[in-house]
């Protein structure tokens, strides 16, 4: 690679361009921009317009994006950085040196990262050092480490391209506060950190991104021109607005629905009127009940005397029948003992009996001679066994010639027979061989046929697992789709954040709010308890002062008394009514002769020393005293009084304040919620979508899935069965063949086996015959001599019943022994059981006559008693009916009564009868439980009016209000609601009366502000149009191009919505003035529906908005050879003429602007340009010729062999080899076809 050194230059700018281990095939190249216009050759997909869009990238274009529309192969990470040893270089002049900023690849994260270098390219990254570690390194951090080992300055990492933008063009705007990108712009900046570029990004992508021109032509405008300009009045959304009109609209309708809370409110006074009424029955009913229970306790009383006297009685009676019962008890059981000793002796008599025990007798004298029967037939028996023996030896001698016979004939047969089966086995044999033979063959036949079956599905299966995973990956988003997603989240859950934390803010206002409510309250309880005092001690004041000063009193007589030694206090005022004191017609003199000191009264003595000096006769000198005594403490109270006032209206403000705060949140609150379903919608939209499309593309990989599938089924249930039975028919006729062989020769030779057979059977035939007569023989000499078989058999038995006849008298013996020992011991006491038994049951029968005597005594006893307490227990039931009818009535009452029922002492009702009172009781429970129900009617029907005006939270206010008094009874939940209900109209609703008033005069003066500052804007924009077009039109150099115009203009331009803005403003004018803000009341009609007009024709033009770009609208014109090219939107551009035309005015706008877009004139910007070619010669060097008026150095690339322009100064051509430097020839004189005048 050749190295081309940087052009020395005071101009500060992009020098050079340097790519290591990039796309392009040479390792190492570089690529000067310096000093001059460059243009670069090269055959299609050589990497031109690649390297075009590292321009924009150097200042601050994302390279994705740009890599999307250039190549439209890979990211811009992988396709510029395909290792992690791969760099981008820019080498630039700053405004304090040569500096590098590299871009690298960042494998963590799969994107790139860029970093600043003190220094140039040659010395510093790619030093010979340098490059022999990136020879040998993996990781070009590697070299970052050694570059700044040797003492070059090396910046932090920088992750973000909006970072790298505000340090590299000096945006203070995003520089404020944040020291460490201070630092490196003022080290690493273009042109300093007092000069700002921030437009080079948008400036360098125009010529090869031309989408949004408009959008970013007058983004940029506006932060050049209208950056200081601000709308200061955050204007409220409309929404805000028309809810606190409509809030307006409430007031006014709410007042004429008033009267339905106000009946509601007399309904319940009227229940606990009823409550006390029904309070006082109850007390009378309880001490009723009270009555009729001492009445049963009486009654009780005599039941337990009368049971304990008869229970005594009963007691003794059955305390006799017991004794009874035992006697007869007793007799029974022994009359029991002696019949069971009777029975006994009856049984074991019958056992005996049974037993044939005479006989027994008899038969046990005969022992000997069944001992001689045993001997005579055992002698008979041996004598019939010796003729037996003597005729079976002849019998076994003819039997056995007989067989040896037989078997000399069968073994004849057998040697034939085996011959035959030896032939069977051998022909057996030879078939299983064949048979052998003939499965391998076919198992290699099917083995062959399975492996071409399973190579045939395997193939299959590829098919449809590749369809099934091209599915699954049809599935899943991309990245770019999820983070798509995440930032929609992202900004979702921003909003709930904002929300939560509003809401917080909300509920500490209204916790505010609450602790300010009660803090009036209290100050309001001190205010009204000091005015008390205070006009208490006023009129006690004015009182002193009317005793001291009146004239022509009885007092002021007696304190002027001409003789000084009348004590007049110590005796007359002692006696005197007080009242007499002050009166002033009734003429008192003095009598001469009197004694005035003296000790009576009209004559009465009394001791008046008992008596005290009342308070009225105090001496002037006492009245003055305690008149400045009162007058000092009139004056306290009058100073804690002020300031008390002062506190209660200063709690009174802030109330008021606070409670327009809570309003104000509650509608930024709502806002919110607003704003949070919006971007829910959003993000659920947006999901939505994708995973239509996810089940679209699904669909389709589905289909395919189903094909491979079909295939796979096609070939497992017909290919393959079919092919299967194809070899299973050649394999079964194959084989049934070599079993036909078979069965033939074997057949033959079942033949003779079956001939063997027969004479096997004929032998067996004639042995058998000879044996019978040999057998028939045997039998007939048995009977000659009478020794057969059945004989034998007798005289066995004979012996063996002689020997059972003997052993079975034999037993007898014991039996006969046990049968003497009882007739002793027990048969012989039967006749003294019987007389003793039959004496027992005489007694038992006199027992039972007296117990049944006892027994009808005890009835008529308990009969007796049972009546005499079922008496009693009818009248005390009668009682404890009344009371059970009183209890269910009370407690019927009591169910209407809960224990949280606030009730008040009232006269109880008379109590004339049970019936009467009854009736009474159950009327008014009646009445009662009717004016409940209705109370809940009306109480519901308040709270729902409540909540129709929600938009003065008077329903929450309720909520919180009920809340805060805990858990109550149904009941008293209604009756604390309808009184809560009262409470909000009385005090409550005033506030917020005052408080959406004031929010609406706020609001009012607020958008009076913000349309006053979009009027004033109109103003500044026309004289920003101005300049700009002028400008415009001063710079054009183009002749077909004239009349440019280039209008920043308000959105609110419309005449009919100027007038009525300024309609607004006189009314808001008249509404604000002073006399109106002295009233709270509410607006009048005209100006709520000029409020309304207004807002409408600032939302119809979208308008409402602080934010400059939303308020301003770009219109662009230009005269095209005669004819008026309107340029609203990126269309425009494209329709007002060729291709190359509206590129020429893309480029005649920004480059005549460029320097009022960026300023600094010692830095030279770079415009990367594709296909100059598409332009004619003139038009081409009137572009250059404005670049160059304009400090522009132009990149361009075009293809392979065009004609290069003379103002090229650096000329390279891309191949397959890099990049090589074409160095230009020098031409003398001008070229003839650049004399004509330009077009």
């Amino acid at each position: 690679m050749s190295i081309i050194n940087p052009q020395e230059t005071s101009m500060k700018g992009l020098q050079s361009i340097i790519l290591y281990d990039s796309f392009l095939s040479s390792k190492l190249f570089r690529v000067d921009i310096s000093g001059g216009h460059t243009n670069i050759t090269g055959i299609n997909g050589a990497g031109k317009t690649s390297f075009l869009n590292l321009i924009p990238i150097f200042f601050g274009a994302s390279p994705n994006g740009l890599i999307e529309k250039a190549a439209n192969k890979k990211n811009f990470v992988d396709y510029y950085l395909p290792s992690s040893r791969s760099m981008v270089i820019f080498e630039y002049l700053a405004h304090s040196g040569t500096k590098c900023v590299v871009l690298y690849r960042n494998n963590n994260q799969g994107k790139h990262n860029y970093r600043f270098v003190d220094g140039c390219a040659e010395d510093t990254l790619l030093s010979e050092s340098s490059l022999e570690i990136l020879g040998l390194s993996q990781n070009v951090k590697d070299v970052f480490d050694q570059v700044y080992k040797s003492g070059v300055d090396v910046s932090r990492q920088i992750d973000s391209i909006p970072e790298y933008i505000y340090t590299l063009t000096a945006d203070k705007s995003r520089l404020t506060g944040e020291r460490n990108l201070r630092d490196l712009c003022n080290r690493y900046s273009l042109s300093g950190s007092k000069q700002q570029l921030k437009f080079l990004s948008n400036l360098t992508q125009v010529t090869i991104n031309q989408n949004n021109v408009v959008s970013n032509f007058k983004t940029m405008l506006i932060e050049a021109y209208l950056d200081n300009e601000k709308i200061k009045t955050k204007p409220t959304s409309t929404a805000d607005w028309l809810a606190t009109i409509n809030d307006v609209k409430a007031l006014q309708s709410l007042q004429s629905e008033k009267q339905k809370i106000i009946s509601g409110i007399q309904l319940k006074n009227a229940v606990l009127a009823s409550f006390n009424a029904l309070h006082a029955h109850l007390l009378v009913l309880r001490d009723h009940v009270v009555n009729y229970e001492q009445q049963i306790s009486s009654i009780e009383h005599e039941i337990y005397a009368v049971k304990n006297k008869g229970n005594e009685t009963v007691r003794n009676l059955n305390n006799q029948i017991v004794q009874v019962k035992e006697l007869i008890a007793v007799k029974e059981k022994s009359a029991g003992n002696f019949k069971q000793a009777i029975h006994n002796i009856e049984v074991a008599e019958r056992r005996y009996q049974d037993m044939n025990i005479s006989v027994m007798e008899q038969e046990y004298k005969k022992r000997a001679h069944y001992f001689n029967e045993i001997e005579e037939a055992k002698k008979y028996k041996q004598f019939l066994t010796e003729s037996y023996e003597n005729i079976n030896r002849e019998y076994d001698k003819h039997s056995a010639d007989l067989l040896r016979e037989k078997m000399a004939s069968s073994e004849a047969l057998n040697a034939e027979s085996n011959e035959v089966q030896e032939a069977i086995n051998q022909l057996r044999n030879r078939f299983d061989l064949k048979v052998k033979e003939l499965e391998r063959k076919q198992a290699e036949q099917l083995q062959i046929l399975d492996q071409e079956i399973s190579s045939e599905r395997q193939r299959l299966l590829d098919i449809q697992s590749a369809a099934m995973e091209r599915m699954h990956q049809s599935t899943l988003f991309t990245d770019e789709e999820n983070l798509q997603l995440q930032r929609l989240k992202l900004a979702y859950e921003v909003k709930e954040n904002t929300l939560s934390a509003k809401s917080d803010e909300l509920k500490a206002a209204q916790n505010k709010l609450k602790q300010l409510n009660f803090d009036q309250n209290k100050a309001q309880y001190d205010l009204n308890g000091l005015k008390a005092k205070l006009e208490k001690a006023k009129q006690s004041e004015e009182n002193l002062r009317t005793t001291l000063f009146q004239k022509d009193t009885l007092l002021r007589f007696l304190n002027d008394a001409p003789n000084e030694d009348v004590d007049w206090r110590t005796t007359i005022a002692k006696v005197i009514n007080p009242e007499l004191f002050f009166k002033t017609n009734l003429n008192p003199v003095w009598q001469t002769g009197v004694n005035a000191n003296a000790l009576s009264l009209y004559g009465l003595e009394i001791d008046l020393n008992k008596l005290e000096i009342p308070g009225e006769a105090d001496s002037l000198e006492q009245l003055q005293i305690r008149l400045k005594d009162a007058e000092i403490y009139t004056a306290s109270l009058v100073e804690q009084y002020d300031k008390q006032s002062h506190l209660a209206q200063s709690i009174h403000r802030e109330i008021n304040e606070t409670n327009i705060a809570v309003v104000k949140l509650e509608n930024e609150l709502n806002t919110l919620q607003n704003e949070k379903q919006q971007a829910r919608q959003v993000y659920d939209q947006t999901e939505k979508e994708l995973k239509a499309k996810k089940a679209e593309a699904t669909r389709i990989e589905q289909e395919a899935v189903n094909r491979a599938k079909y295939e796979l089924q096609t070939f497992n249930n017909q290919i393959e069965p079919k092919k299967r039975g194809e070899l299973r028919s050649a394999n079964m006729l194959e084989k049934n063949g070599l079993k036909e062989s078979y069965d033939a020769s074997y057949a033959d030779l079942r033949i003779k086996l079956d001939l063997i057979a027969t004479k096997e059977k004929q032998l067996e035939s004639s042995y058998q015959a000879k044996m019978d007569d040999l057998t028939n023989l045997y039998h007939s000499k048995l009977r000659e001599q009478g020794v057969d078989e059945n004989i034998l058999k007798q005289a066995e038995m004979k012996i063996k019943a002689a020997i059972a006849q003997h052993t079975k008298v034999k037993g007898y013996e014991s039996i006969l022994a046990e049968y003497d020992m009882w007739k002793k011991n027990h048969y012989q006491y039967k006749q003294n059981h019987i007389e003793d038994m039959n004496q027992a049951l005489k007694l038992v029968s006199e027992y039972n006559h007296n117990l049944s005597k006892l027994e009808s005594e005890l009835e008529q006893v308990r009969t007796s008693l049972r009546t005499r307490v079922d008496n009693l227990e009818a009248s005390a039931q009668d009682f404890r009916e009344k009371i059970k009818k009183l209890d269910k009535q009370g407690r019927e009452i009591e169910n209407l009564f809960d224990d949280d029922i606030l009730l008040v002492e009232v006269d109880r009702p008379e109590f004339l009868s049970f019936d009467s009172f009854s009736r009474d009781l159950g009327t008014l429970a009646d009445t009662q439980k009717k004016q409940i129900y209705q109370l809940r009617l009306q109480t519901n029907a308040s709270k729902a009016l409540l909540r129709k005006y929600e938009a003065f939270s008077l329903f929450k206010l309720f909520e919180e209000k009920m809340e805060s008094m805990g858990t109550t009874s149904e009941t008293m939940n209604t009756i604390n609601s309808m009184s809560t209900i009262e409470s909000i109209m009385d005090y409550d609703l005033p506030k917020k009366h005052d408080a959406v008033t004031n929010i609406f005069r706020n609001k009012s003066a607020q958008l009076r502000n913000y349309i006053q500052e979009i009027l004033n804007l109109n103003k500044r924009l026309k004289s920003v149009s101005t300049e700009l077009s002028g400008y415009l039109n001063r710079s054009n150099k183009f002749k077909a191009f004239t009349d440019f115009s280039m209008n920043l203009e308000s959105v609110l331009n419309d005449k009919n919505t100027l007038d009525q803005l300024n309609q607004f403003v006189l009314q808001c004018e008249d509404y604000q003035s002073f006399e109106n803000m002295q009233s709270s009341s509410i607006p009048i009609e005209d100006f709520i529906r000029c409020c309304e007009y207004t807002l409408k024709a600032i939302e119809s033009t979208k308008g409402h908005t602080d934010d400059i770009r939303s308020m301003v609208r770009l219109k662009m014109s230009v005269m095209n050879n005669g004819r008026l090219a309107e340029l609203r939107t990126d269309n425009d551009f494209t329709s007002a003429g060729s291709t190359g035309t509206s590129r020429i005015l893309v480029l005649i706008m920004f480059l005549a602007l460029s320097r009022k877009l960026c300023p600094d004139n010692s830095t030279y910007i770079h415009i990367p340009l594709d296909e100059i070619g598409n332009f004619d010669a003139i038009n081409t060097n009137l572009l250059f010729d404005m670049m160059d008026h304009n400090k522009i150095y132009l990149v361009c690339a075009q293809p392979e062999n065009s004609t290069s322009n003379h103002k090229f100064k650096n000329l390279y051509i891309v191949g397959a080899n890099g990049v090589s430097t074409v160095v230009p020839l020098e031409i003398e004189g001008d070229n003839p076809l650049l004399a004509a005048e330009p077009v």
